[in-house]
């Protein structure tokens, strides 16, 4: 985008929640938060906008992304778990109440970014009054935010059931099937209506995850409180970061420590990391320069509003003669959603879970006109169909030959704790 107005802004937070509440008159839209992490990030919020819909156009596969790639554009969007069955032979039959489509991206009409105290709109056929007048119309929206109601959640699977199935996936790993599958439970809620954005406000808020993000694709949301990164690329180097080892958090602070002290030297949740960390450092070899792939981190303890993490970090250099279709083909879906082998763990997946994933557990992100791009992994997330009146969340976990069903129960709670507060609980 060749023209820019620069802002300074005395109220960055007052500013950033009156932006998102005013996203809520457009039907496209990507809004990405990095919470002032470190962890890499070049920018501290980025949103992108479509302001004419009729005129916006999605990129619905791979080879038209790569060649819009080449326009040398800021491109937004999405990629769902069930993309997986046009990169393997796979298929997904399980009920589906969201419908995101596999994949969609656009190129927006104005990009908004704040980094280094400074607030940018990027823009190249839009008149400088306008983008003005969106400037004032922002700033003249309430930064307020309302308490959720509230709703009536269900549960897809019963307690019972997910002990037991956790059970037959335990016969697998004996059996030398899988040596680790990640298995899931949706939460939902059926006729509701709610204001995404202002829920996005609330759960932001309380989370500060660092690749939070609040999108919508026409009557689908995204509600994103991710702590986790797929890829990212700069210049030549291309980051994962895996997560894999969860504990939850505790207010009284020396449970709190010995609770990081248990995940630091669980055995299981060290295992879990190493194997999916091998699993990434295959995939990326199959796009990066010869011995190029390194573990940067192994299972280090990251510490959010509700759970401590071990996370690795995996990098290596881009081989400059493949694509943006060659990378997501060999890494996605992300190693730390299906387990290991990736194929077959797909395969069970789909037997054991009784909800097709959608866009949980696929990736929203961005990638500049110099194609550098970041992504991050759908967790923690609400998805919402307006036009259906209905809400989805997931969470689950690895399952190995040491898990326990009850503990692994357990774990989903701890994860989703945050989004049942949101939503009244």
């Amino acid at each position: 985008m060749k023209k820019k107005i620069t802002y300074k802004i005395k109220e960055k937070n007052k500013f950033k929640t009156s932006l998102i509440n005013y996203l809520n008159s457009y039907k496209r839209f990507c809004f990405l938060d990095s919470n002032r992490s470190s962890k890499n990030n070049s920018f501290e919020f980025l949103c992108a906008l479509c302001l004419n819909e009729k005129k916006s156009k999605s990129i619905e596969n791979l080879s038209d992304l790569d060649k819009i790639i080449e326009s040398k554009k800021w491109i937004f969007g999405h990629i769902s778990y069930d993309k997986k069955n046009s990169i393997e032979n796979l298929s997904s039959k399980n009920y589906d109440g969201i419908s995101f489509p596999d994949l969609n991206f656009f190129v927006p009409d104005l990009l908004i970014k704040y980094s280094e105290n400074k607030l940018s709109f990027l823009f190249d056929s839009l008149s400088a009054n306008y983008v003005k007048k969106i400037f004032f119309d922002i700033c003249q929206t309430s930064p307020t935010t309302t308490s959720s109601q509230k709703l009536d959640v269900n549960c897809r699977v019963s307690k019972k059931n997910y002990k037991e199935n956790i059970k037959k996936i335990k016969e697998h790993l004996q059996n030398g099937d899988i040596y680790e599958m990640n298995y899931c439970q949706e939460f939902y809620v059926e006729k509701v209506e709610i204001n995404p954005c202002n829920l996005f406000n609330n759960l932001n808020k309380e989370s500060r995850a660092p690749f939070s993000s609040l999108y919508r694709l026409d009557d689908k949301f995204c509600i994103c409180a991710s702590p986790e990164r797929f890829l990212k690329k700069t210049g030549d180097k291309i980051l994962s970061q895996p997560i894999k080892g969860t504990i939850k958090r505790n207010s009284n602070k020396e449970i709190d420590t010995n609770n990081k002290i248990q995940l630091k030297n669980s055995s299981k949740d060290f295992s879990e990391n190493v194997m999916i960390v091998d699993l990434v450092r295959n995939d990326l070899s199959k796009v990066s320069k010869k011995s190029s792939v390194k573990v940067d981190e192994l299972a280090k303890l990251y510490s959010y509003t509700n759970v401590h993490h071990l996370i690795s970090t995996i990098s290596c250099h881009f081989d400059k003669e493949k694509s943006f279709q060659d990378l997501i083909n060999a890494t996605f879906p992300m190693g730390s959603m299906t387990g290991a082998p990736k194929l077959k763990s797909m395969e069970l997946i789909e037997k054991f879970e009784e909800s097709k994933r959608g866009l949980f557990s696929g990736s929203i992100g961005y990638i500049s006109p110099n194609f550098d791009f970041d992504f991050n992994v759908v967790i923690r997330s609400i998805l919402y169909n307006k036009k259906n009146k209905y809400l989805s969340f997931t969470a689950g976990g690895a399952i190995t030959i040491e898990s326990n069903p009850e503990d692994e129960y357990q774990e989903c709670y701890a994860k989703a704790k945050l989004i049942f507060k949101i939503l009244g609980h």
